[in-house]
């Protein structure tokens, strides 16, 4: 979601932890590389405001279905199929003048590579956790260079925004589901003409009255490139919630984006640390490790293909029973590998793309794993989306 500065924010089934974001007006199904160009904006306007919407449907066949984390199943194991609204959204923003606000209304499902599903309109998952109105802010632009806004502000965080139609992939990544995802707080943005920097104030992982710090800098040498380096740093003794099972996570994140012809790169590491907490019960800090190359490729204005590799790790051991140290989902000690391939159409405001993806874990908790035992070590799905965006 590199540089989005507003979005809404997502659901997280059990194990996982999920990351959220919309940006105030839709962005492109996928991204597509100069110097093919980008859709044609539809967004309607009413006097000063830009009203933008999506509305798209899913399907996902799953084999070896995770055997915990669903919550409409009497055992918790996911079904084999799944189809919903995956986007139902109307997006409004103010966005010039010095007084600008905006929200984001609608219902949306989050699925994550790896780990069980959900209904869109499931109670603890999806819409259900951050409600109807996931986004809402105010801001304060007295110049070109610096604003403050106020609100539900979505994390600088990660390549990947939340909702499928704002990313390359149908289905978010097992990275992207450490990491935070929006939160409430204040923040002020300061922006050059090669230099960008944030820095914001807020409630962490959506911890209500526990104030963490979030910011990011970043450097646009050029037109095809952008380093950035983003860092969270919650409170320490902020407890788990429905939307972090772990909630005092500090995230450290390097990224990079490249374009050149056709082609798009987007790669990114995540250090994360959990610090010990006697009131939390987590007997010593932990820490896992996360890398990311998002690849994708313009096969024409209408025809891309992107590409999702990823490797986390946790760094306990498989023994480690601080109750922090299962930072990935699959156990102390645990690994893991997904590998994510979306064929995307494109066409005015119609979109409609297939995804095939596997994820593969070793060092796992029995249980903690695929298949209805827990026990097995890959996961297969594939699925498609269609839908509409103005």
């Amino acid at each position: 979601m590199a540089l989005a500065m507003w979005t809404l924010c997502a659901a997280r089934p059990a194990l996982a932890d999920a990351h959220a974001s919309p940006s105030p007006a839709p962005a492109a199904a996928t991204p597509t590389p100069t110097p093919q160009p980008s859709p044609t904006g539809t967004s309607l306007t009413l006097g000063p405001l830009t009203i933008d919407g999506v509305l798209s449907a899913f399907t996902m066949f799953t084999t070896n279905v995770n055997a915990a984390g669903s919550l409409d199943t009497a055992s918790g194991a996911d079904l084999s199929n799944r189809t919903d609204i995956s986007n139902a959204f109307i997006i409004v923003n103010k966005s010039s003048g010095t007084l600008r606000y905006g929200f984001a209304a609608g219902a949306y499902n989050i699925p994550v590579v790896g780990f069980a599903l959900n209904k869109t309109t499931q109670t603890g998952a999806n819409t259900s956790l951050y409600g109807a109105l996931p986004s809402a802010y105010v801001e304060y632009a007295p110049s070109a260079s610096f604003n403050v806004m106020a609100g539900k502000l979505a994390t600088f965080t990660g390549q990947e925004s939340t909702y499928t139609y704002e990313n390359a992939n149908i289905q978010r990544g097992i990275i992207w589901n450490i990491e935070t995802a929006v939160s409430r707080g204040v923040r002020a943005n300061f922006s050059g003409s090669r230099f960008n920097a944030g820095l914001e104030v807020n409630d962490g992982f959506y911890s209500g009255n526990r104030l963490g710090v979030e910011g990011q800098i970043s450097n646009t040498p050029n037109a095809s490139t952008t380093f950035e380096f983003v860092w969270v740093i919650p409170n320490a003794s902020a407890p788990g919630n429905a939307t972090a099972s772990i909630a005092n996570k500090q995230l450290y994140n390097p990224l990079l984006t490249y374009s050149t012809g056709r082609w798009a790169f987007s790669p990114y590491a995540l250090w994360v640390i959990s610090p010990a907490s006697k009131a939390l019960g987590y007997i010593s800090a932990e820490h896992a490790f996360g890398a990311v190359l998002g690849v994708a490729y313009a096969l024409s204005p209408t025809w891309s293909l992107p590409l999702r590799v990823e490797y986390g790790v946790n760094g306990s051991t498989r023994s480690d029973t601080s109750l922090n140290a299962n930072l990935l989902g699959y156990g102390p000690g645990s690994r893991a590998w997904t590998f994510t391939l979306t064929p995307t159409y494109r066409r005015g405001v119609f979109f409609a793309r297939a995804e095939a993806s596997q994820a593969e874990v070793s060092a796992f908790t029995p249980g903690a794993a695929f298949g209805l035992s827990g026990s097995s070590s890959t996961q297969f799905r594939i699925g498609a989306e269609t839908g509409i965006q103005f």
